[in-house]
């Protein structure tokens, strides 16, 4: 699915929602909606921490409010993804989001109905969608990233499908510079979103783009199916020539209270949206700003009206003045709460621990309190570069003393509650900011905080915790490195998490899902540019991260993009990095349109100068043991078919050659020679080309020191039938000996070339 960016839009009815809701507004708070003060909001089967009686209030709710239940749940997530903040979710649930975020396929109506609840339509929305709903229709919605035009076009989708029951979900560029009319699917009755990769240099989208979309239009027609193209306005001044007329609807802007009010109602139903928008102050926070920004208003109230009040239970009767509270506090926080955190810092007596304690607790948000501690001790040695602090016995301030006294309540899974909306966030600002020589030593506590284990107290870390944190620190080095354009946080992160198989897996499902952000994608490639070019040894890391994001949805999404910094990164030595290269390349092949880029890249580092050839016996070994879905007894590389390109022999040859001139004879290459043998004995008219391609990789010289490629390929071919061997299919012996009597003959140069009894790609006919 394509990501998300907060809505365009007001809000569209769901059951739950209608002016009705209030009168549930008790039911809802017994249900939980309301959170736990730290913004979460329990799906409807999520029971944990609910009192039986709560429970069993929930399971009476009608259908219309566990509707409701449900919905406000997926809108929670949908908010916390456009943000890119997962920190407020477990780590179960936030293992699902990433999934979703990253899932390639069919949009689910769960999504697209999420999508519709929260999205209001700027004018000219209902003509664009009367449009969309002609059949062979194309809609190209051109605007920067980050100002709506993802969700604008997910809300197409939407509501397309609802009115038609079409099939609806994202559509890859491909590997070129041009989108092959081809491509398109052959199904009927379905939409696309495509989105065209952003100009960088060395790559661009074609600039006959536009005169392409009329015969697009006229494929799209026939098969009852239509298309959504994403665009940046420079982008589409350079490729509009020849487009179709009208295939670009005059969409307004929509008002950002609107946009506030349609996630308020969806999320939170017992609020009373309208009182929040219409009031003066928050007004102020909302006009003339793009959709991420009118989102995180909405979270800050979210937060600011569900927190409990310090020294109060949450359950106490909110007092009469307790909304305009909220409101100073939401404004306070859209300030980053400098003056309250200045006030604080600045306090007569305060302590560096206690400084440190707030810091740790703002970055471990939902961890254990008594892991906060024993960091805050780790972070007070890295920053002060003395003895660590003492913690065992009672010299030090212990835990209830640190948490109140950075104005926080200790809640009764002993995990550290703030009362201020955005109170945690602001704290790492306020830092950043106050300490600049710090940031370096804090950068490197802090990607190595979910590594660090300690026996020192009873409390587990579990590897959810580990997981949650993982996240949290992760959210904030992107967000970080994207506000400021320096990845220096991501860096720090991704070499620390290398070693840890957990964490490396979330460092690669972080940086992908950012790069696939409407919002974040365009510094994050840039990022994976650099980093595909870093072979140095300490840097490894780097570059084998980029690779894995290039193996992922980012490649299906962008193979253009993704094959050129996988060529960059061909030149490792690095072992590792090759085996991700490995995985890549096949995982790139999915795609029908990126192969004959990726055939011929691969074959470039074949046959280039060495700082490649690793690599690109790796990657040819990669397809060459690859077995075709049409044929599953057949190598891709030999297989034919509408989406399968035609190979040339001689590049099959040089591919062969290298993965031979290896210096060993190793399982995958055994394998290779296995499958293409198999292939020659199950599909006869192969044979000419096997023969041919094999014969052709080993009439070379050998190389120095080392056996000849010939002497390899006997080995291997002995591996594959054995002679004599008992119940030998005679076949197999048949072929094995033709193949090692044509050897010996190509050695010898005197008998005549192999004349084929068949037609076939890699040889003539007698």
């Amino acid at each position: 699915m394509t990501l998300t960016e907060p809505g365009e839009g007001s809000p569209m009815p769901f059951s739950g929602t209608s002016s009705g809701a209030e009168s549930h507004e008790s039911e809802v708070r017994r249900a939980g909606l309301t959170g736990s003060g730290n913004g979460s909001v329990p799906g409807p089967a999520a029971y944990e921490g609910l009192s039986p009686e709560d429970i069993e209030a929930l399971r009476g709710l009608g259908a219309g409010m566990k509707q409701a239940l449900a919905m406000a749940g997926a809108v929670a997530d949908l908010r916390q993804e456009a943000l890119f903040n997962f920190g407020e979710m477990t780590g179960v649930k936030l293992t699902a989001v990433l999934e979703q975020m990253l899932e390639h396929s069919e949009l689910p109506d769960a999504y697209l109905d999420t999508v519709r609840a929260v999205f209001a339509p700027p004018e000219g929305y209902a003509a664009a969608l009367r449009l969309l709903m002609e059949p062979g229709s194309v809609v190209v919605l051109w605007r920067e990233p980050g100002a709506g035009r993802s969700f604008t076009a997910q809300a197409l989708l939407a509501d397309l499908r609802q009115r038609t029951g079409a099939r609806v979900g994202p559509l890859s560029f491909g590997g070129g510079s041009r989108f092959p009319v081809r491509r398109l699917p052959r199904e009927e009755n379905v939409a696309y979103l495509l989105e065209l990769p952003a100009d960088e240099e060395k790559f661009e989208v074609a600039d006959d783009f536009g005169a392409v979309l009329g015969k697009i239009q006229y494929t799209l027609g026939k098969r009852n199916s239509r298309l959504v193209v994403l665009t940046t306005p420079e982008q589409w001044a350079r490729i509009c020539r020849g487009a179709p007329s009208g295939v670009v609807p005059l969409l307004g802007r929509p008002d950002p209270t609107e946009i506030a009010a349609a996630w308020l109602r969806a999320e939170a139903p017992e609020l009373d949206a309208s009182r929040w928008v219409q009031d003066a102050r928050i007004t102020g926070l909302l006009r003339n700003q793009p959709p991420a920004d009118v989102l995180q208003v909405v979270s800050l109230i979210l937060n600011a009206s569900r927190a409990p009040r310090r020294g109060s239970p949450a359950s106490e009767i909110i007092p009469p003045d307790a909304f305009t509270q909220q409101v100073l506090d939401v404004v306070a926080a859209r300030n980053n709460w400098r003056s309250s955190l200045l006030q604080w810092h600045s306090k007569e007596g305060r302590t560096s621990f206690q400084r440190n304690f707030l810091l740790v607790a703002a970055m471990f948000r939902n961890a254990p309190v008594a892991h906060v501690y024993a960091q805050t001790a780790e972070l007070s040695e890295h920053l002060s570069k003395r003895e660590a602090v003492a913690l065992e016995g009672q010299s030090s301030p212990g835990v209830i003393e640190m948490v109140d006294s950075i104005d926080a309540e200790l809640a009764e899974d002993d995990t550290v509650q703030f009362s201020k909306p955005g109170w945690d966030d602001a704290v790492l600002n306020y830092f950043w900011v106050d300490r600049p020589m710090a940031r370096t030593d804090f950068l490197a506590w802090m990607a190595k905080a979910p590594i660090a284990r300690t026996t020192k107290f009873l409390e587990t870390f579990t590897p959810e915790d580990r997981l949650l944190l993982a996240n949290r620190v992760g959210a904030f080095a992107v967000r970080w490195a994207v506000r400021h354009g320096k990845a220096n946080p991501l860096e720090e992160v991704v070499i620390a998490w290398r070693k840890d198989d957990a964490l490396w897996a979330a460092a690669v499902d972080l940086i992908s899902a950012a790069a696939l952000h409407p919002t974040m994608s365009r510094f994050v490639h840039a990022v994976l540019l650099r980093w595909s070019k870093n072979a140095a040894a300490d840097r490894s890391a780097l570059q084998k991260l980029a690779v894995d994001v290039c193996a992922g949805e980012f490649g299906r999404r962008h193979t253009g993009k993704a094959l050129r910094r996988l060529r960059h990164a061909a030149e490792t030595a690095h072992d590792d990095v090759q085996a991700s290269l490995y995985r890549a390349v096949r995982n790139l092949w999915a795609d029908a349109s990126a192969r004959p880029t990726l055939f011929s890249s691969v074959v470039e580092w074949c046959s280039a100068d060495p700082s490649r050839t690793e690599a690109g016996r790796r990657s040819f070994l990669a397809l060459a043991t690859l077995l075709s879905q049409e044929d599953p007894g057949l190598p891709v590389l030999l297989s034919t078919g509408a989406d399968q390109p035609e190979f040339p022999t001689a590049d099959l040859v040089s591919g062969w050659r290298t993965l031979l001139d290896s210096g060993s004879v190793d399982s995958e290459s055994a394998r290779a020679v296995s499958l293409w043998m198999d292939a020659a004995v199950e599909y006869p008219d192969q044979r000419p080309v096997v023969f041919n391609v094999l014969r052709g990789a080993v009439d070379t010289a050998g190389r120095a020191g080392g056996s000849h490629p010939r002497h390899r390929l006997r080995d291997l071919l002995y591996l594959w039938q054995p002679v004599p061997a008992v119940d030998a299919d005679p076949e197999r012996v048949r072929l094995r000996h033709e193949l090692v009597d044509l050897l010996d003959h190509d050695r010898s140069r005197s008998v005549a070339l192999y004349r084929p009894v068949r037609v076939g790609r890699g040889g003539p006919t007698p």
